[in-house]
C-alpha cells in the first residue's frame, strides 16, 4: 500500500514540475511576443500664477529642465511645447489642467503632459518659489501625479528642478506602464507633422491631388517625379483636368512655364500632346525645387480589344412554316428533319470588338463572335401519329460579325442594339458514336445587350442579352429567341 502511495506522489510532483515550467514558458512567451512603445511626453510651461515679472523667466526653465532630465532616464519620449508654437505661435498656457493639458498633448500624438506652475514670495532679501509639477494621463485625461518643491532662487533651484524630474519620472513610470505597440496605434498624419515640424521638408507642396486621380507612387512632400495613369473612359470623360494643392508654409502662385504637352490656366489644365508632363515650380521665377507629374495617356489609335465579353443562356427553338418553308410531318429515309419538334437547351457565346480598324460611320462597331448551342428533338418516324419517337440531338458551332451602336445612360447602365450574321456548323444525329446528318446554316440575328456597370470605376460590366435570329436552310428555317447572361470586360 506504501509503496503504490509512494508512487502517486512521485507521479504527482513530476506531473507538478512539468506544469510550472510550462507556465513558466507561457509566461516568458508571452512577454517576448509583446513590444513595448515608450509613451511620449509633452512637457508644457510651467504657469507664471502671480505674473511675476522677476521669475517670468522661470516658465520655460523649468519646464526645459525637466524635459532635459526626463529624457536622461530613458523612459519615455519627449517632446516641448517648441513643435506646439510652431503649429500656432499665439497659442497660450495658462490655467492648464488634466482636460486641457490632454488637448495639448493630443495634438502632438503624446500620451502624457507635463504641466506645472509656481509662486514667488520674498523671505527676507532671499526670494523662494514654490512650484508643483502634474503629470497627466492624456488619454485618459487625468491626473495620476502631483508633486511639489520649495527652492530658493540661487544656482541650487536647479538641483531642486533636476530632483523633482526624477521624482516625476519615477512616479510616471510606476503609474503608467508602456504601451503596447502592436495594439496602440499613433495618428500617422500627427506623425508626419511632427517628423516635418522638427525636420523641415525641402518641397513646398503638402499635398497634391489631379481630378481625383492617385498619384503614384503616393504623394510625399520631398518626393518631385510622379505619373498618373489615363484610361480611354478617363480621356473622354475628362476634357480638362483640375489641380488641388496644398501649401507647407507660406502660400505662392504655382509656376507651370516649363510643362509640356499641357497648357494651364490657374489650377485647370488641358491635354495639348500625347506625352503631358506637368511641372509645378513655386513661382514662376523661383525654379530651384520643382514637382513633375508624368501623365500616361492610352494610345490615341485605341486598344488592339476594346471589349471582350462571355456569355451563357437558354434559346427557345420553333420552326415556322413561312415563305415556302415547310416541317415534314414525321421524318423518313431521305425526306426533311421535323425541325418543328426541336427544343433548345443551352446557349454559349463569346467576342470580341477591336478597339482598332473601326471604320463603320455614326458610332457604328463591328464585333466578331463565337457561337455553340445544343437542342434536342422528339421526331415522329414514317408516321405523324406513331407513338414511337426518335430522339434527334442538334449541336452548332459557328460566329461571324455584329454591328451595334453603343448609348450610355449614366456611368452605371448602358445598352446597344444590334444585328448579326454568322455561319454555323450543325451536327443531327440520335447517338454520339452513331450516323449523322452535317449542315450548314446561315443565321441572322437581332438583339440588344444591357450592361451593368459592377462598381463606379469597374471595367467590369454584368451583360444581359436578348436576342431573335433565325438558321436558314433550304426550304426551312429553325427560329430561336435567346436570353442570356454573361461578364464583358471594358478597355474603351
Amino acid at each position: 500500500m506504501r509503496s503504490i502511495v509512494a508512487i502517486i506522489l512521485k507521479n504527482f510532483r513530476a506531473a507538478a514540475k512539468t506544469l510550472v515550467a510550462l507556465s513558466a514558458l507561457l509566461i516568458a512567451a508571452s512577454a517576448l511576443s509583446a513590444t513595448e512603445l515608450k509613451r511620449r511626453v509633452l512637457v508644457l510651461p510651467f504657469d507664471n500664477l502671480q505674473k511675476n515679472k522677476d521669475v517670468a523667466w522661470m516658465s520655460d526653465s523649468i519646464a526645459d529642465n525637466l524635459k532635459t532630465d526626463l529624457l536622461k532616464s530613458d523612459r519615455f519620449e519627449i517632446l516641448d511645447v517648441a513643435l506646439l508654437r510652431k503649429i500656432d505661435p499665439a497659442m497660450q498656457f495658462q490655467n492648464l489642467n488634466a482636460a486641457n493639458a490632454s488637448a495639448f498633448a493630443k495634438r502632438l500624438n503624446c500620451e502624457v503632459a507635463v504641466v506645472g506652475r509656481f509662486t514667488a514670495q520674498k523671505d527676507g532679501r532671499q526670494l523662494i518659489v514654490n512650484f508643483e509639477a502634474e503629470g497627466v494621463d492624456a488619454l485618459e485625461e487625468r491626473s495620476v501625479v502631483t508633486l511639489r518643491q520649495e527652492a530658493r532662487v540661487d544656482a541650487g533651484v536647479f538641483d531642486k528642478v533636476e530632483r523633482l524630474a526624477s521624482e516625476i519620472s519615477d512616479a510616471l513610470k510606476q503609474k503608467l506602464k508602456p504601451l503596447d505597440a502592436d495594439s496602440f496605434k499613433r495618428d500617422n498624419k500627427l506623425e508626419i507633422l511632427i517628423r516635418r515640424l522638427e525636420n523641415p521638408p525641402r518641397g513646398f507642396l503638402d499635398d497634391l491631388q489631379i481630378t481625383g486621380f492617385k498619384i503614384k507612387p503616393a504623394f510625399d512632400i520631398d518626393t518631385f517625379d510622379y505619373s498618373v495613369d489615363f484610361t480611354y473612359e478617363d480621356v473622354e470623360r475628362f476634357k480638362e483636368i483640375e489641380l488641388k494643392y496644398m501649401y507647407w508654409g507660406r502660400q505662392f502662385e504655382p509656376g507651370f512655364s516649363d510643362s509640356r504637352d499641357i497648357r494651364c490656366n490657374a489650377a485647370k489644365c488641358q491635354f495639348t500632346g500625347a506625352n503631358p508632363v506637368l511641372t509645378l515650380t513655386k513661382t514662376a521665377r523661383d525654379k530651384e525645387i520643382v514637382y513633375r507629374v508624368k501623365i500616361n495617356l492610352p494610345d490615341p489609335r485605341g486598344p488592339i480589344i476594346a471589349r471582350w465579353w462571355l456569355a451563357t443562356g437558354y434559346p427557345h427553338m420553333q420552326s415556322f412554316s413561312a415563305l415556302g418553308m415547310k416541317n415534314p410531318e414525321a421524318i423518313e429515309p431521305g425526306s426533311k428533319l421535323q425541325l418543328d419538334a426541336m427544343k433548345g437547351f443551352a446557349f454559349f457565346e463569346a467576342g470580341i470588338t477591336p478597339g482598332r480598324w473601326q471604320f463603320l460611320p455614326g458610332q457604328l462597331r463591328w464585333s466578331l463572335v463565337l457561337q455553340s448551342g445544343y437542342g434536342q428533338g422528339d421526331m415522329a418516324q414514317y408516321l405523324a401519329e406513331n407513338p414511337t419517337k426518335a430522339k434527334i440531338h442538334l449541336l452548332s458551332l459557328g460566329g461571324g460579325m455584329r454591328i451595334d451602336r453603343l448609348f450610355k445612360l449614366g456611368r452605371t447602365y448602358s445598352l446597344a442594339p444590334f444585328v448579326g450574321f454568322a455561319t454555323h456548323y450543325q451536327r443531327y444525329f440520335r447517338q454520339i458514336d452513331s450516323g449523322y446528318l452535317s449542315i450548314a446554316g446561315f443565321s441572322p440575328e437581332i438583339g440588344v445587350n444591357n450592361y451593368f456597370r459592377l462598381a463606379p470605376k469597374s471595367p467590369w460590366h454584368l451583360l444581359v442579352s436578348f436576342v431573335a435570329g433565325s438558321y436558314l436552310y433550304a426550304e426551312q428555317n429553325l427560329t430561336y429567341f435567346r436570353a442570356a447572361i454573361g461578364l464583358e470586360y471594358v478597355i474603351k
